[in-house]
């Protein structure tokens, strides 16, 4: 007779079965909703990866620009005969004073941090911060690369603390002296303390580092000075010699490579034990010899993977959880038919409200991150084009709009001096072709500046007759003025007014003033133009006015926009350009409508002060 054990080993092996059959498809559905989440983890990963290249890229940008943007000055310095006469008279007392206050004045309008001139041994002998408390004064720098680079004729760039002051730093070299003889060096140095607090995001971290892997600028503090692998005893030995960081500990964060993406980025952990991941991206900048490292964090991600895991197992586990419930009701169809089929329903139900339910979140957002992505491109596109237009446009529309009335002039000349020729009147047709050969002189000289301008330099600001220059703009203008049938009355006291401008630049808002002037007069019955000039309180005032129709009160504050005119023929940039040169000269030039009607143009100069001319007289180099 069978045993109890021998008759329900059968039901137990059944139920063995199946229980491992569930764990089975548990199981199964855990590693497909991890494999789904990170499928959408590493798509969300290329779209983190885009924009942190986009930022990346920017960044770079702003930080070559803010480095570079000083490379000219040492070489600039280094031409300065006062700085060769000092090392060939270092005890000079007056020279080095002069130097010195030269030194401050350049560091104070670049905005670099300290400026200071070194001997052949390496000795400061002249700095901008020489009455500082803490200065460069009689401190040797020869171990410095950028000094030894220097004094072998080369440009030198370097990047260290500073040995003295205890600052970050970013330094040009560059020889002082004759070709093949070098007196010294000069060496501008300029802060980059800054350049981390321009870069802030809770979701990003930027690390530059040298190429010893030493990280100088940390949007993390703590990370400052560390390096991001272990030097190892050569490395450190080969950093401590070159006083590059004097105090600084050089030990390692915890960075460790978790994995190496296809397109070249990496999944880092940085931190002890549960360290924060990031996505790190690197470029290099030959250059400077640094490495930027922009770590992007994966927070910013991971809860959208792990809605995707939740929603895939929550899916699964329905389905299953019906499978189930569908089976049991086959099993037990004859005796609760109507309640297993109400359960299997309310089942159903709830799984398609839930799939409907995150179906829809999930396209919304996708939507919604398409869009966002898509405006950024198109924003960007825009900017981009609109730069382009602007620069292209200034550059060759102002050129023809200024070289238009000099060209105007010459033909006059031109014609006139044919006539007098055919009639043998050689010394009124000599007078006419000097005419010419002047004004050639002044358009080179226009296009001249109009190129620095472009460029956004500063000319030098001298002694002007005001006297003089507009006897200049009335011959550029006057063909433009007696073609439109205009009178032009120009009102000066009998004492010449003098101001401090570029003469050239001057004359150039003058006839853009009187030439504005005519444009409006064309349809006019009464056509008058009245220039004025006048000193009040060291201050020289020029009024320009015509009896034209005016300016609208909607328009005066759009008069000196780019490319804003009333006229057809207009290209909007004579009082735009006008009114940026004034700025630059340090004056103003405002408008408004006359009493009597028209438009009233008020250009408000500093006057020529006999200190002024004193400063010139010793030679100072004016940096306006």
């Amino acid at each position: 007779m069978p045993s109890s054990n021998s008759a329900h080993s059968p039901a137990f092996i059944d139920r063995a079965r199946k229980s491992f059959g569930w764990w089975l498809l548990v199981a199964a559905m855990v590693v497909l909703s991890w494999q789904l989440g990170s499928i959408q983890q590493q798509s969300l990963l290329d779209e983190l990866e885009v924009k942190g290249r986009q930022e990346l890229d920017l960044y770079v940008s702003h930080l070559a620009g803010q480095i570079e943007q000083f490379s000219f000055l040492p070489a600039l310095l280094g031409d300065d005969q006062r700085l060769r006469t000092l090392l060939l008279l270092p005890d000079d007392r007056p020279l080095r004073e002069e130097v010195n206050q030269f030194l401050r004045h350049v560091n104070q309008i670049t905005g670099s941090l300290d400026v200071y001139l070194m001997d052949q041994r390496g000795v400061t002998i002249a700095a901008s911060n020489w009455q500082d408390e803490i200065t460069f004064i009689g401190r040797n720098f020869a171990f410095r690369p950028y000094f030894k680079e220097a004094m072998q004729g080369r440009p030198g760039r370097y990047y260290a603390l500073g040995t003295t002051s205890g600052r970050r730093g970013y330094y040009f070299s560059y020889p002082v002296g004759a070709k093949g003889d070098t007196l010294g060096v000069i060496v501008v140095k300029i802060q980059i303390d800054t350049l981390e607090n321009d870069w802030g995001s809770s979701d990003t971290q930027l690390l530059v580092t040298d190429p010893d892997g030493v990280i100088f600028i940390a949007t993390q503090p703590e990370w400052r000075y560390r390096t991001i692998r272990p030097l190892g005893d050569e490395g450190t030995a080969r950093v401590r010699a070159s006083r590059r960081y004097p105090d600084a500990e050089l030990r390692p964060i915890s960075y460790q490579t978790d994995v190496t993406r296809p397109s070249g980025s990496v999944l880092v952990t940085v931190g002890e034990q549960d360290g924060e991941k990031y996505l790190s991206l690197t470029r290099d900048m030959p250059k400077a010899g640094w490495r930027i490292h922009l770590l992007v964090s994966q927070a910013v991600i991971s809860p959208q993977v792990v809605q995707t895991r939740l929603f895939a197992m929550s899916t699964l586990l329905l389905l299953v959880t019906g499978a189930r419930l569908y089976t049991a009701r086959d099993r037990r169809r004859r005796e609760r038919e109507t309640e297993r089929r109400a359960a299997m329903q309310e089942a159903l139900d709830e799984l398609e409200q839930r799939v409907g339910r995150r179906t829809k979140d999930l396209t919304e957002a996708n939507r919604l991150l398409r869009q966002e992505i898509e405006e950024h491109e198109h924003t960007r596109d825009e900017l981009i084009q609109a730069a382009k237009l602007a620069a292209l446009g200034q550059m060759s529309a102002g050129i023809n709009h200024e070289l238009n009335q000099p060209l105007a002039a010459m033909r006059t000349y031109a014609d006139n001096a044919r006539t007098y020729l055919a009639r043998e009147n050689l010394e009124q047709a000599a007078w006419n072709l000097q005419q010419i050969s002047e004004l050639t002189g002044r358009m080179a000289q226009i296009s001249g500046q109009l190129k620095v301008f472009s460029r956004k330099a500063s000319g030098q600001r001298i002694r002007v007759s005001l006297r003089a220059c507009l006897d200049g703009a009335r011959r550029i203008v006057m063909t433009r003025v007696q073609h439109v049938g205009a009178e032009l009355s120009i009102e000066l006291p009998a004492d010449d007014l003098f101001v401090a401008a570029d003469p050239v630049q001057l004359e150039q808002v003058l006839v853009n003033l009187i030439g504005n002037a005519c444009d409006v007069l064309q349809q006019q019955p009464r056509k008058h133009i009245q220039v004025c000039g006048e000193e009040h309180d060291g201050l020289v005032v020029v009024t320009v006015s015509d009896t034209g129709p005016g300016i609208a009160p909607e328009n005066l504050e759009r008069v000196f926009d780019p490319f804003f005119t009333t006229t057809e023929s207009g290209l909007g940039l004579g009082l735009s350009i006008s009114h940026t040169i004034v700025q630059r000269l340090g004056g103003t030039l405002t408008v408004d409508n006359g009493h009597e009607g028209g438009a009233v143009f008020r250009l408000v100069l500093a006057a020529w002060q006999d200190e002024q001319a004193d400063r010139a007289a010793g030679g100072g180099v004016m940096l306006s």
